[in-house]
């Protein structure tokens, strides 16, 4: 029920609404359901003034269609959660402070969906003796790449923290754990591995620093979970077997168990000393498929391989708890 006085805080259900902006441009905005009354988000911080933070929301979920861009529909809709600072017969205005939007889609049929990552920022030694910077997946560590005619926007981008000073109030974007702090990058894949995500070059290609209310509603198209290495590589193993990638699905679910009994191959033999003979026999099997992966090609690992693999990761996660 959306709350219907000044100062109050309440849950506004919108959809979003085209229309042509004062530059004649197609634009979009947020309207509530059934009123239809235009919904604004106010706010006295220039940053997020500059970065338009609901901008993604609204061109994603009108992508998506269906109940985010109908005023009826009550299957699917845009929830605001905020101060509500005034309010008219026409208009909801919501305070940035204490904002939060989420997204009730029924059916996850989103048209080529975004594959979003949340990162930091690691520093290591460059060659010239300076300092590098580079972006790492949150938890799992995983490499993040893109093609090279946005390296130098990506570094400025990178840098700018430091230069700004946001950087004190936001340690956790260089920390591998934890989602305070983040870089969350999205758009199309070229490559999905155990080891690296290279994102396409294009237009749709963002990066952005979190979080902003831009960042919060992308939990409706791809879970944010804080993920354990374990369960983090076990979800890249399955995507992978499902995309038809056999070998990467191999060796994602060895570095599944891996990191589930501590980050070596010594560590799996230790874990699984006095594992039942059908679990040591998985273990072994798994560590077989993962030998071919790395050292005979992409040739040699087959779907009925990568589905012993799988299987195999599975029995192993299920023993160790």
């Amino acid at each position: 029920m959306t709350a219907r006085s000044a100062q109050s805080s309440g849950i506004v259900k919108c959809y979003v609404d085209q229309f042509e902006n004062a530059a004649g441009a197609s634009d979009l905005r947020l309207r509530e359901k059934s009123t239809k009354r235009l919904v604004r988000v106010l706010t006295n911080n220039q940053t997020y003034g500059l970065t338009a933070p609901l901008s993604h929301l609204l061109q994603d979920c009108y992508a998506h269609g269906g109940g985010l861009v109908e005023p009826r529909s009550r299957a699917e809709h845009i929830a605001i959660s905020a101060p509500i600072v005034t309010q008219s017969a026409g208009e909801i205005a919501v305070a940035f402070d204490g904002f939060s939007v989420t997204v009730l889609i029924k059916t996850a049929d989103v048209a080529s969906p975004p594959t979003s990552v949340w990162s930091y920022i690691e520093e290591y030694a460059a060659e010239d003796g300076g300092i590098g910077l580079r972006l790492r997946q949150k938890v799992s560590g995983r490499k993040i790449e893109m093609y090279g005619k946005n390296q130098d926007h990506l570094l400025t981008f990178l840098s700018s923290p430091h230069f700004t000073g946001s950087n004190v109030h936001m340690p956790n974007l260089y920390e591998k754990d934890g989602f305070d702090d983040y870089v969350l990058v999205s758009g199309g894949t070229a490559t999905d591995s155990f080891d690296v995500v290279l994102f396409n070059g294009n237009a749709e290609l963002t990066y952005l620093l979190g979080p902003t209310p831009d960042t919060a509603y992308r939990d409706a198209f791809r879970v944010l979970t804080e993920e354990s290495a374990p369960e983090a590589h076990a979800r890249t193993a399955q995507t992978h077997f499902d995309k038809a990638r056999y070998r990467e699905a191999v060796l994602s679910a060895r570095l599944a168990v891996e990191t589930a009994c501590g980050g070596r191959a010594a560590d799996v033999k230790r874990q699984l000393a006095g594992a039942p003979a059908e679990v040591t026999a998985a273990g072994a099997a798994l560590y077989a498929k993962r030998h071919v992966a790395v050292h005979e090609g992409d040739t040699r690992v087959e779907q009925h391989d990568a589905i012993q693999a799988v299987r195999a990761m599975h029995d192993v996660l299920a023993y160790l708890g």
